[in-house]
């Protein structure tokens, strides 16, 4: 069976989107109908009605997310966010997995596609300032799970949360402002995990070990499909 010429991956969140859109409207509707029938008090009205707000931008914000996350052809990785996209040659990738942090005495996987990359240089030139900004606060989180678990003991805090005017790569190309930002992150984020790209499963359409063996099948059988 000749496989398609791309695998777009449409994410779980986005399915979700309509229902809290719907949700948030079907509350703030019922509150205004009660609003002079049921003596609720003004504290309470606010608090509700700012729950339906937030849960009507949450589903917006999923809908206007593109219909595909993910975009894979025997060529490269393609990832689609409304402020902008990178491709990733999978001659490029140098290994791919579920990223692990230390909790207590065992360890445990985290929520993510990780992804090391070969180099940076074509990765950051490529990159939208846009996306990358986007990219930065969307891991913070992330970011400072490791830094309280996987931070060596010779790092100091501020040298993960202090914006570096200028980022070199091993080859000397220089990047500066917000793509200097990502790409110290993604230097420290190596350090700490051992990976540079993180994607939450939640842009994907099926578990993360079966993802990921997914993509290795694929790995291992795309240059049939490249010619």
């Amino acid at each position: 069976m000749t496989p398609p010429v791309a695998l777009r991956i449409r994410p779980h969140t986005k399915r979700n989107g309509r229902m809290f859109t719907v949700l948030g409207l079907g509350g703030l509707l019922l509150l205004l109908a009660v609003h002079s029938q049921v003596p609720i008090p003004w504290p309470l009205r606010l608090t509700l009605a700012g729950f339906c707000l937030v849960t009507i931008a949450l589903g917006i914000g999923k809908l206007i997310e593109p219909d595909t996350s993910l975009e894979i052809t025997p060529q490269q990785i393609t990832y689609l966010h409304f402020r902008g996209q990178w491709q990733l040659p999978w001659n490029q990738i140098q290994r791919f997995d579920i990223p692990k942090m230390q909790r207590g005495m065992e360890q445990v996987e985290l929520p993510f596609l990780a992804i090391r990359l070969r180099d940076y240089d074509q990765f950051l030139s490529a990159l939208s300032p846009r996306l990358a900004v986007h990219l930065v606060h969307q891991q913070r989180p992330l970011m400072m799970q490791a830094i309280r678990s996987e931070m060596p003991a010779h790092r100091e805090y501020l040298d993960y949360v202090d914006v570096p005017d200028v980022f070199t790569t091993d080859s000397g190309k220089t990047f500066r402002g917000v793509l200097a930002t990502f790409g110290m992150r993604m230097l420290l984020m190596r350090e700490m995990l051992g990976y540079d790209l993180y994607i939450s499963q939640n842009a994907l359409d099926r578990p993360l070990d079966e993802f990921i063996r997914y993509l290795k099948d694929l790995q291992n059988t795309r240059q049939r499909y490249s010619e």
